[in-house]
C-alpha cells in the first residue's frame, strides 16, 4: 500500500518533518492555519528530572482543532531512539496546561523519527498510539485508529476532559450468552423505540457496534496486557463509546455518536474508497439512523463490555452472533459454519506464504463468504505464518501482512438483506483490514453482465471482479468454502433472458452425460470454482454426505473424477451444523484441479471426526458440557491436521488411507474407510460362537388379525414408542382412519422393535407385558427370536454399540440412515453360551419386576398425600379439561 514516502527519503530531522509528519497532519484533516511551526511557538525551560538542569525548548509543531483541543509534534532523526526524548514534549505539555486554571489544552503529544511513531496523553507514560513506518500506510487502519485520537472531530474540549478525568469506567469480557442476551436488547430497543424493520434495525446496529469495536481496539492498544484480565479500569475520558462521552459532546452536537464521530469515520472511508483503496460498507453520507436517545441506551447497554478481549473465536464470528442474536425471525442458517469447522478447513488448505516474496504467497477465495467466517481464519493463518518465520524484521514482516491482507484474500456474497458483502467487509476491516477484495456479487455469475438494476458500486465491481476471471489459467491457488446446501436453479423454459436461466446454461453439468433442467448451487459452486483454480490449485468445500453416497448423484462423482484429483475427505458429525438448524451429515472435501487430463489418482486421506461442529451448539444458554466439547473439538482439529499433514508428507497413516480403486463408486468415508465386522478379530481370539442375526432372529410375520385395516378399522389404537434408551413404552392413542398409514401392526409380548431411522441411536425396544398390543407403522422393524434365545437377551446384542455401529454401517441415506431386515440380518455378532443367556435373562426380569415395584411404590406415596390433602377433586378435572391450552 502507498505511504507518505520511503524510508530512504528519511535520512535526519528535516526529511522526517517535510516528507512525513506534515503529509500525515494534512491527512489527519488540518489546514496550514491550525499549524503552528517552530518558530511561532515560545521557547519554555524543561527538565528531564524534578532536580535536573533546565533547558530551552519548543516542539516542531503545534496543531490546534481549537483553541482548547490542541496536541503537540516533536520530530526526531531517523537515528535517534524515541525513548530518550520523550521528556521533552512531556514537559513542555505540561507546563502549557499548567497556565490554564481550568482547563488542558494539550491533550496530546506526538513524537517521531519517521521509522516509528508514538502518540501519548499529556499527563500519561504510556503510548496510546505506536507503529513503525510499514503499518501508517494510507488507508491503513492503523491511520483510522490515529484519526480516531487526533483527527479535529475527535479531540474533545478541555473542559470536558477536565470534568471527566476523575472517571474510572470498568470494562469486562463477556461470555457468548451474556453476548447473545446484550445484542438482542439493544436490538429490540432500536426495533421498538424507533419504529423501524427487524432489518433495517440491524443495519443502524451494526453501525454502533463498529464504533464500539474501534474504541475498544484503542483501548486495547492504549493499554497493552492490563486488557488481559478479565475485568479492568480505565480513564473514561479514553473511551469514546460510552455515556460520558457522549454526554461531554452533546454541547456541540444533539446526537454526538453519530454526527461527530460516525460522521468522521464515514469521510474517513469514503477518501480511501475514492483513492480505490477500499470498498463500501457504509454509505457516503450515512448517518446512524436512530434518535439520540436510542443510540444513548444502547451504549449504556454495551459500553461496560469490553468486546475486543473477547475469546478469539467468538470475536471470528462475532458478526454471525449479531445475525442470530437480532435476527432469529429469518432463515439464517446458510450463514453459520462453526467455527471449528472453519479452522480445521483452513489448516487443511495447508496455505503457503512466501516472506521473501510475499506477492508469491498463495491466493486465498470464498466465493459464498457469508460474514467473512473463512476470510479471516485465513488471515490469521497466513499472518501467523509470516510471524513464525525467523530472521525477518518486523518492517518485513509487516510489509508482507500488508501485501497479503490487500491482495491474496478474496471473496464474493450474493447477500442483500442484509448485504453481507459489508458486513464481511467490515469484519475484515475489524480484524486487519483485506476488505478490499470482497465482492459483493453472486459467486455463480460466470459472465458477470451488467443490468439495468445495478448500482454504481456494483458495475465497477463487477469490472474489477471480471478481471481476473478472464485468466483462463486460473486466479485463485486455494478455495476455502462451504457453499449453501439447499438453493436450486430450474430452467423457467422461458425466453424472456431471466437470470437463473442465463446463469444455467453457463454451466457444463446443465450437459453431463445427460441433459438436465437444474442443479444444486452447492454443485454449480464447485464448478465455478474449477473455473477460477489455477491448474493443481486446492479445494477445500464442505458437501453433504447425499451427493458423496447417492445414487442420485453418482454422475457428479464421475465429473468431479475427471476434473479434479481428490486428496482427501473428513467425515464431520451429524449434528456438525445444528446451530444452523440443517440435519444434514456433511464432510469436508478436499480436491486438486488436475493439472493433466491423464493424470493417475493417487490413495485418499480419510478421516472421521466425533466432536468438530459440536461446539457450536443451537441453543442460545451455555452449558458446561460446552467447554468440555470445545476442548474436545480444538484436539481433534490438531489431530485430523496431523494425520493429513503426514499423508502430504508421503508418510502415509494407514488406518486413514484409502485406494483410489475403492472410490469409483462411492466417496463417503463411512463407506470407504470403515470395515464392517471389524470386531470379529476379537471374537475369534477369545473363541466365542459367531453367529449372523438371521441365524437368532426372523422379520416377524404378523396374523391377520394383528394386521390393522387403517381405513376400515373403527376401534381406537395405541401407538408403540419406543425411546433411545431401548424403553418400550405406549405413545399416544390414535384413530387409525385419520393416519397417512394404509396398515398399522399390532406388537405382542417377547417381539424386538427396532426404529428403522433410530436405531443407531438405540432406539431398540423389548415388547413386554405392559406394550402388548400397541400398534406400530412400518417405520418400525419387528423381529421374533429363534433357536431358543430369550428376547430380552437378543434386545441386550442389538443395542450394544458394536451392533449398532454396524447396523449404521449397513443402513442406506446420508442424512437419516434407515435400516431394514434386509440390510442388517446379514450381520455378525457373538452368542451367549446357554448358560448365559439363562442368567442374563433372570437377571433382567427380576431388574423388571423390582423396577414395576418401585413404580408402583412411588404411585402409592403420591396418591396418600393427594387423598390426605384434598388434592384430587371433579372441579380440578374439569378446570384442566376445559380450559387447557392447546399442545
Amino acid at each position: 500500500m502507498k505511504t507518505f514516502c520511503a524510508r530512504t527519503d528519511l535520512t535526519n530531522e528535516s526529511d522526517v518533518e517535510l516528507f512525513f509528519i506534515v503529509p500525515l497532519l494534512k491527512y489527519l484533516g488540518y489546514k496550514n492555519s491550525q499549524i503552528k511551526n517552530k518558530k511561532s511557538l515560545k521557547e519554555l525551560g524543561v527538565r528531564k528530572s524534578p532536580r535536573g538542569k533546565s533547558t530551552h525548548y519548543r516542539p516542531d509543531f503545534l496543531v490546534a482543532a481549537s483553541q482548547s483541543a490542541q496536541f503537540i509534534v516533536e520530530a526526531k532523526s531517523p537515528s535517534e531512539n524515541l525513548e530518550d526524548w520523550t521528556w521533552q514534549p512531556k514537559a513542555y505539555s505540561v507546563i502549557l496546561n499548567s497556565e490554564h486554571k481550568q482547563s488542558n489544552p494539550v491533550q496530546y503529544y506526538m513524537l517521531s523519527n519517521g521509522l516509528e511513531t508514538r502518540v501519548y496523553r499529556w499527563d500519561y507514560d504510556q503510548p496510546v498510539f505506536r507503529k513503525l513506518h510499514s503499518e501508517m500506510a494510507i488507508a491503513s487502519p492503523s491511520l483510522d485508529e490515529l484519526r480516531d485520537i487526533l483527527a479535529p472531530s475527535s479531540l474533545k474540549s478541555s473542559s470536558a476532559i477536565v470534568g471527566s478525568r476523575a472517571s474510572l469506567l470498568e470494562l469486562s469480557k463477556p461470555g457468548i450468552e451474556e453476548i447473545n442476551e446484550a445484542f438482542a436488547r439493544c436490538h429490540q430497543l432500536i426495533y421498538k423505540n424507533d419504529n423501524i424493520s427487524q432489518s433495517a434495525a440491524f443495519f443502524e446496529f451494526v453501525k454502533i457496534i463498529a464504533l464500539k469495536l474501534i474504541s475498544d481496539k484503542h483501548v486495547r492498544d492504549s493499554l497493552g496486557t492490563d486488557t488481559d484480565k478479565d475485568k479492568f479500569s480505565v480513564d473514561s475520558s479514553k473511551v469514546k463509546f460510552s455515556t460520558g462521552w457522549i454526554e461531554a459532546q452533546e454541547q456541540n452536537s444533539v446526537n454526538p455518536l453519530s454526527d461527530i464521530w460516525f460522521r468522521s469515520f464515514i469521510d474517513s472511508m469514503e477518501k480511501d474508497i475514492g483513492a480505490g483503496l477500499r470498498r463500501r460498507i457504509f454509505e457516503p453520507n450515512g448517518s446512524i439512523n436512530l434518535s439520540s436517545e436510542t443510540i444513548k441506551e444502547v451504549v449504556k447497554i454495551l459500553e461496560g463490555k469490553y468486546l475486543f478481549g473477547i475469546d478469539a473465536d467468538l470475536n471470528g464470528r462475532l458478526f454471525e452472533t449479531f445475525l442470530s442474536a437480532t435476527m432469529r425471525g429469518k432463515d439464517l442458517g446458510q450463514y453459520f459454519t462453526p467455527r471449528s469447522v472453519v479452522k480445521l478447513g483452513v489448516k487443511l488448505a495447508r496455505i503457503r506464504v512466501d516472506v521473501d516474496y510475499p506477492d508469491k504467497s498463495e491466493c486465498i477465495y470464498d466465493g459464498c463468504c457469508g460474514t467473512g467466517g473463512f476470510l479471516i481464519d485465513v488471515l490469521a493463518d497466513m499472518w501467523a505464518k509470516v510471524d513464525a518465520v525467523s530472521g525477518k524484521t518486523p518492517e518485513e514482516k509487516a510489509s508482507a501482512k500488508d501485501i497479503i491482507k490487500n491482495n491474496h484474500i478474496w471473496g464474493c456474497e450474493v447477500g442483500k438483506d442484509p448485504n453481507l458483502a459489508r458486513i464481511a467487509r467490515l469484519n475484515m476491516y475489524l480484524h486487519g483490514d483485506g476488505g478490499a477484495t470482497i465482492f459483493n456479487l453472486d459467486g455463480l455469475d460466470k459472465k458477470l453482465e451488467k443490468r439495468p438494476q445495478d448500482t454504481p458500486d456494483q458495475e465497477r465491481e463487477k469490472d474489477d471482479f471480471s478481471v481476473i476471471t478472464k485468466d483462463r489459467n486460473g486466479f485463485f491457488d486455494v478455495v476455502v468454502t462451504n457453499p449453501p446446501f439447499a438453493k436450486t436453479y430450474k430452467l423457467s423454459g422461458e425466453e424472456d433472458g431471466r437470470y437463473s436461466d442465463v446463469l444455467l446454461k453457463e454451466y457444463d453439468l446443465l450437459d453431463f452425460e445427460v441433459q438436465k433442467k437444474e442443479l444444486r448451487s452447492n454443485l454449480m459452486f464447485i464448478e465455478r470454482y474449477l473455473d477460477l483454480l489455477k491448474p493443481g490449485g486446492r479445494l477445500i468445500t464442505v458437501l453433504d454426505d447425499g451427493i458423496l453416497s447417492g445414487n442420485k448423484y453418482a454422475w457428479f462423482r464421475r465429473w468431479i473424477y475427471q476434473k479434479f484429483i481428490v486428496k482427501a475427505v473428513v467425515s464431520l458429525p451429524g449434528d456438525a451444523f445444528q446451530r444452523s438448524k440443517a440435519r444434514v451429515k456433511t464432510s469436508l472435501l478436499i480436491l486438486q484441479k488436475r493439472s493433466k487430463q491423464n493424470e493417475t489418482q493417487s490413495d485418499v486421506f480419510m478421516y472421521p471426526c466425533r466432536y468438530i461442529g459440536l461446539d457450536d451448539p443451537s441453543r442460545i444458554r451455555s452449558m458446561p458440557i460446552d467447554a468440555e466439547i470445545r476442548g474436545k473439538a480444538k484436539e481433534e482439529i490438531q489431530i485430523a491436521a496431523q494425520k493429513y499433514e503426514a499423508y502430504c508428507s508421503g508418510k502415509t497413516p494407514k488406518e486413514f488411507t484409502v485406494s483410489a480403486e475403492k472410490i469409483t463408486d462411492r466417496l463417503d468415508v463411512k463407506h470407504c474407510l470403515i470395515q464392517r465386522g471389524a470386531s470379529k478379530k476379537d471374537w475369534v481370539k477369545n473363541r466365542l460362537t459367531i453367529v449372523k442375526l438371521k441365524d437368532i432372529a426372523t422379520e416377524k410375520r404378523f396374523k391377520e388379525e394383528d394386521i390393522i385395516d387403517c381405513q376400515n378399522h373403527d376401534a381406537i389404537e395405541t401407538y408403540l414408542r419406543v425411546t433411545y434408551s431401548g424403553d418400550a413404552q405406549k405413545g399416544d392413542e390414535v384413530d387409525p382412519t385419520t393416519t397417512q398409514h394404509q396398515k398399522l401392526y399390532v406388537v405382542r409380548e417377547g417381539d424386538i422393535a427396532i426404529s428403522n431411522i433410530a436405531a443407531t441411536y438405540g432406539s431398540v425396544g423389548y415388547i413386554g407385558e405392559d406394550t402388548d398390543g400397541c400398534v406400530a407403522s412400518t417405520e418400525y422393524t419387528i423381529l421374533t427370536p429363534k433357536n431358543k434365545i430369550p428376547p430380552r437377551v437378543l434386545w441386550v446384542l442389538l443395542r450394544s454399540s458394536v451392533l449398532r455401529s454396524e447396523m449404521l454401517l449397513a443402513a442406506t441415506g446420508a442424512n437419516r440412515t434407515r435400516v431394514r431386515w434386509s440390510l442388517i440380518k446379514d450381520i455378525e455378532l457373538p452368542l451367549p453360551s446357554e448358560d448365559d443367556c439363562k442368567k442374563l435373562n433372570q437377571a433382567l426380569q427380576e431388574a423388571e419386576k423390582q423396577e414395576k415395584a418401585a413404580r408402583l411404590a412411588k404411585n402409592s406415596a403420591i396418591s396418600i398425600t393427594e387423598n390426605s390433602l384434598f388434592l384430587e377433586s371433579h372441579l380440578a378435572e374439569t378446570v384442566l379439561e376445559a380450559f387447557k391450552p392447546p399442545k
